[in-house]
């Protein structure tokens, strides 16, 4: 089957897994532990306890959906600091730690937004990740070891400072509505 063919599947499977299941998450509060490009562990209770944040899920080898996300979640962060003064906190969590190392998670991160967290951990510190956050990721084999892409849910989560799913943003979806997403969880 042609790569092509198995990527654009991917990426309606992401869409799909995405809009339903992340919409269904139960009204409890969500955390994870996983590690900062830097090193640090972050443990999203302790570290944003009180606060909004977003969390997005993909990977730095991802061929469309994550490049297109990270940059329109920049703009819609953007936007909101500038018309509210508040910016909530953007997680990214890279499910592919095989090859996404510290350096090139930081690396790929920044170059949508510096103020981007960009988080990983080991496989199955992943696997609880997002089972608590109601996400899918699966691999998905190519050619080789390295050559591969990761199926994954593709929906920006908004999580209020309760750490409760508040909404969820769909990459490209009006800036309004964005917003207001982000609104309703202040």
């Amino acid at each position: 089957m042609p790569r092509w063919v198995l990527g654009a599947g991917a990426v309606v499977l992401a869409f799909a897994v995405g809009f339903w299941g992340s919409s269904s998450l139960p009204d409890d509060a969500r955390g994870f532990e996983l590690t900062r490009t830097d090193g640090t562990r972050i443990n999203s209770q302790d570290v944003l306890a009180g606060e909004p944040y977003v969390i997005f899920f993909g990977y730095t080898f991802c061929p469309d959906v994550c490049p297109t996300t990270l940059a329109y979640l920049s703009s819609v962060l953007d936007q909101q600091e500038s018309a509210t003064g508040q910016r909530a906190q953007a997680v990214f969590v890279s499910v592919d730690p095989q090859r996404d190392t510290p350096e090139r998670l930081a690396q790929y991160v920044n170059y949508f937004d510096e103020r981007i967290w960009a988080v990983t951990g080991t496989q199955a510190e992943l696997e609880q990740t997002a089972k608590t956050f109601s996400v899918f990721f699966q691999k998905v084999p190519g050619k080789g070891d390295d050559d591969y892409l990761v199926d994954h849910s593709a929906g920006i989560l908004v999580m209020d400072d309760k750490h409760r799913l508040s909404g969820v943003i769909r990459d490209g979806e009006a800036l309004d509505q964005a917003l207001a997403t982000l609104a309703n969880a202040y």
